[in-house]
């Protein structure tokens, strides 16, 4: 037997020599109904080397990733490694008679894809797919979803260009998951329809046993709850992220830790209770500064809120877009007590009107010139509308800075394009303009899908 010590010293022909060794092991053991305590010890001690391989540059963040979770062997399962959560973080179960058969930087790259299916949410997004499409569709989905990141991976791992021919669909990098299940789901459909070949479930396995649909089996048996996976997942990941790892991970990392995006609805629905208009007299309160003159009102703050859009009419807004948006504030209003007044500017201010309900919604001016924002603030100034609420929708490119500075302290910025704020300081909260998402894939189109999930996660 080869020494563990010449194995961990990275001897890479040493290591084959014991993968196979073991492979051999193993098969004769399971023909004979039980495996040794010590050939467990060794496959464990081989597995341990490839684990501390990652320990390299970025794929340090696998090494890490790793150590924290728990192993064990299972000879029933249809793929070469399955990865459970439970109720103190994971467990990976391994097939070692079909890890063996693969060689060490594959069995880098079966660990890699593990790590990718937990960092993804896959157990959770798959549940909410099994009522819409085939476990076939879903499987494939979620391994080509991740496997185009991850190298030297094993024949007959699932690829996006083998997985296109196939099954005759245009797939293209970084899509969702989910539009993957979707386009393959048409496919299979599509074929099936025209009750040409079937797709056959292992036209991919090796010894009759790997079979794909089947290699996410083991997510059935979880009994934690999602909240608790999570958790785990967010605290395995942080724990792991100190160390290098690929842009990608990186990226998912960051979403974990940073705060939810706020949409421009919900930060107005806070402010607006919190909104005062002056003050408004009373016969209830004696007037504080002559208590002795019954004869005078009392004040109470007015609690009715003003709000102000404002509108960029050269940002890249259409004009439903306004209507949606004037719509959405008339409906948060409409339980209270608020004036609301609609500015339309770009280099100047083109129109003021009140909006009192949909009726009074009107289509926007002509875009006459280039964005600054000082008007809207002079209008605010010259009007002593320092009161008002004020949104302000725009693409961001404008001014640097402010040639008046606002006299209202409740601004919210609404970017309706990529850009940032010109502005170097906004006098108020900046966020974007949340759209319906459109079947458009770029360079980090299946990242920002998985944003608004992560941000679900317990915090």
């Amino acid at each position: 037997m080869l020494s563990l010590t010449y194995i961990v010293r990275g001897d890479l022909m040493a290591f084959e020599e014991e993968r196979r060794r073991l492979y051999n092991k193993f098969l004769e053991e399971e023909r004979l109904g039980k495996i040794d305590v010590q050939t467990k010890k060794d496959f464990w001690s081989l597995l341990e080397n490839v684990i501390i391989s990652l320990y390299d540059r970025e794929n340090s963040f696998f090494g890490h990733f790793l150590i924290q979770i728990k192993r064990d062997i299972r000879l029933d399962i249809f793929w070469p490694i399955a990865t459970k959560p439970i109720s103190d973080g994971f467990i990976m179960y391994f097939n070692p008679i079909m890890i063996l058969e693969c060689n060490k930087k594959e069995i880098q790259g079966l660990l890699k894809h593990e790590v990718y299916h937990i960092m993804m949410k896959h157990y959770e997004r798959s549940l909410l797919l099994k009522e819409k499409y085939s476990k076939e569709a879903i499987s494939i989905a979620m391994d080509i979803a991740i496997n185009q990141y991850i190298k030297n991976l094993p024949s007959y791992s699932k690829k996006m260009n083998d997985v296109s021919l196939e099954y005759n669909v245009n797939l293209t990098e970084d899509m969702t998951m989910e539009m993957y299940a979707k386009k393959i789901q048409q496919a299979i459909d599509y074929k099936n329809a025209r009750n040409t070949s079937k797709y056959k479930d292992n036209k991919d396995s090796f010894n009759n046993n790997i079979t794909q649909e089947k290699s996410h089996d083991i997510w059935e048996e979880i009994d934690v709850s999602y909240d608790s996976i999570n958790e785990s997942v967010k605290k395995i990941a942080i724990n792991s992220s100190k160390k290098e790892a690929p842009k990608h991970i990186k990226k998912i990392v960051e979403l974990m830790t940073e705060k939810p995006r706020l949409k421009w609805n919900d930060i107005l629905k806070n402010m607006i209770p919190k909104a005062k208009s002056g003050y408004k007299k009373t016969t209830t309160r004696l007037d504080r500064r002559f208590p002795d003159r019954l004869d005078l009102k009392g004040k109470l703050p007015n609690r009715q809120s003003n709000i102000l859009i404002a509108i960029d009419i050269s940002a890249s807004m259409s004009d439903k877009d306004i209507e949606n948006i004037l719509v959405e504030v008339l409906e948060i209003a409409k339980n209270n007590k608020c004036k609301i007044k609609v500015i339309e500017c770009d280099d100047v201010i083109r129109r003021v009107y009140q909006l009192h309900g949909i009726k009074d919604i009107k289509p926007r001016s002509k875009k006459n010139g280039s964005t600054k924002f000082s008007p809207v603030f002079e209008y605010i100034k010259i009007n002593n509308l320092r009161d008002y609420i004020l949104i302000y929708f725009t693409d961001g490119i404008g001014e640097k800075v402010l040639s008046t500075k606002p006299i209202n302290d409740k601004n919210l910025w609404v970017l309706t394009g990529n850009s940032v704020l010109s502005l170097e300081k906004p006098y108020g909260k900046v966020v974007k303009l949340e759209r319906e998402k459109k079947e458009i894939y770029g360079t980090t189109y299946g990242l920002e899908e998985l944003r608004d999930s992560i941000h679900d996660w317990p915090r």
